[in-house]
């Protein structure tokens, strides 16, 4: 290949991936999968979200239970009933839509009905403070969630560098016989880091350093077992397809990141607390992915993606379909440690977007209690009765245009990962 693919263009991608040590090592953090495994995988992401839709749901319920609030009902799914059992005051089932789940508090707001005696456990009557942690636990549980997950990969799998894994650096993937690398004693191998200086982070800006010097000699910064050096390859007049463009004679390709081997508990622990696997870390990664995500620009390219023919980036939202199908793209090549750190991030995601300030969402109730008590504390300095409350008639209509323009959106993300599959990004 030249400085750009043609003809005779053979790309090698992952050619130097190696452990902490320095030494290469065969297969990342895992080996090759099969169908069976993506079944496998799909099976893990699937019961793993079901079971943080339930710990959700547990964080409402156990915080009511333990302010002495009533919990009425404690469900899986939504829709018509499959299954329920009552225990004590509570009851517990599942329903046919396995879309979330719900907590049904007694007197969530003062129109409610309340059965006679338990006027005093209405989840309206409880001090402001109290409500907020009921209605924050849910998206707290997400947060645990994702720190428990962290210190499972830690523990349990060689993980690649991060900070490697985002900026990856060139790499010489193939030397081409008789060619200007070969004859400049480039290798297999070999990290490009320079051209005539200009440092080189990008495969494309091996290629945007190379083009303009046809017919000239340039020097070549790279690095070969840890050790730097220089060598420089006189370019022919023009490339095999004749046209005055610098030809080197390499594929490219990137190297792999350094591998973080498993640490004990203890070690895996502390390092879900700091470094670029951590908790914190995770989070703030997400968050800007996020903002990212939903960049007019990003938005506008990921729509074009349902169009037929149109090659999937990995810009733009994904919906849980997508989610899945990433999860069976990583069972077919056996990567068990990033399945889970898939699962780390769509319960950070989770957690962030409950808490957005607008009904439906936990966030919107939090924002109703905090807009409340400010208004009534305002109400007590001026010696009125602390009574004011935003009226249903005001939420009701706001909760309906912020489901009827989410459920549009996630028809949109479904309708272009079933069309123009996620998962065609490792193919």
């Amino acid at each position: 290949m030249g400085a750009r693919p043609g003809p005779r263009a053979r790309v090698r991608v992952g050619t130097a991936h190696r452990n902490p040590n320095g030494d290469p090592v065969p297969g990342g953090s895992g080996g090759s999968g099969d169908e069976g495994d993506r079944v496998i995988y799909i099976a893990i992401f699937i019961a793993v979200l079901v079971l943080s839709i339930v710990i959700h749901e547990a964080g409402h319920f156990s915080t009511a239970r333990l302010f002495g609030m009533k919990a009425e009902r404690f469900f899986f799914g939504f829709g018509p009933t499959l299954w329920s059992v009552w225990r004590g005051e509570t009851e517990y089932g599942v329903k046919a839509i396995p879309a979330g789940g719900f907590v049904r508090i007694a007197g969530m707001n003062k129109h409610d009905p309340v059965a006679p005696g338990d006027e005093h456990r209405a989840f309206h009557r409880f001090p402001a403070w109290q409500r907020l942690v009921v209605l924050a636990a849910g998206s707290f549980t997400h947060f645990v969630i994702a720190f428990v997950l962290i210190v499972f990969v830690l523990a349990a799998f060689p993980i690649p560098s991060l900070a490697d894994s985002q900026d990856p650096q060139p790499v010489v993937g193939a030397v081409e016989e008789g060619s200007a690398a070969e004859e400049a004693g480039l290798e297999v191998d070999d990290e490009l880091l320079a051209v005539e200086g200009e440092p080189l982070d990008s495969p494309e800006e091996v290629v945007e350093a190379i083009e303009p010097h046809a017919g000239e000699a340039i020097t070549i910064t790279f690095a070969r077992d840890g050790e730097v050096g220089e060598t420089v390859a006189r370019l022919p007049e023009t490339d095999p397809d004749g046209e005055d463009s610098g030809f080197l004679g390499i594929g490219i390709g990137v190297a792999q990141p350094d591998v973080r081997e498993p640490s004990g508990l203890g070690a895996a622990v502390a390092d879900a607390f700091r470094g670029e696997y951590s908790l914190w870390s995770q989070t703030a990664l997400t968050v800007q992915g996020l903002v990212e995500a939903f960049s007019p620009d990003t938005l506008r390219s990921w729509v074009q993606q349902a169009e037929p023919g149109a090659e999937r980036t990995a810009e733009g939202p994904v919906s849980l379909v997508g989610a899945g199908q990433l999860a069976g793209a990583l069972g077919g090549l056996g990567e068990l440690g990033p399945l889970f750190l898939l699962l780390v991030q769509l319960n950070i995601v989770i957690g962030i977007i409950n808490m957005a300030p607008l009904p439906p969402f936990d966030g919107g109730h939090v924002a109703q209690v905090l807009i409340e008590a400010a208004v009534n504390g305002v109400r007590r300095l001026a010696g009125l009765a602390p009574d004011w409350e935003l009226s249903p008639s005001v939420m009701t209509p706001l909760a309906l245009l912020v489901l009827v323009l989410i459920g549009g959106f996630v028809l949109t993300a479904f309708y272009i990962d079933i069309v123009n599959p996620v998962s065609n990004l490792f193919q």
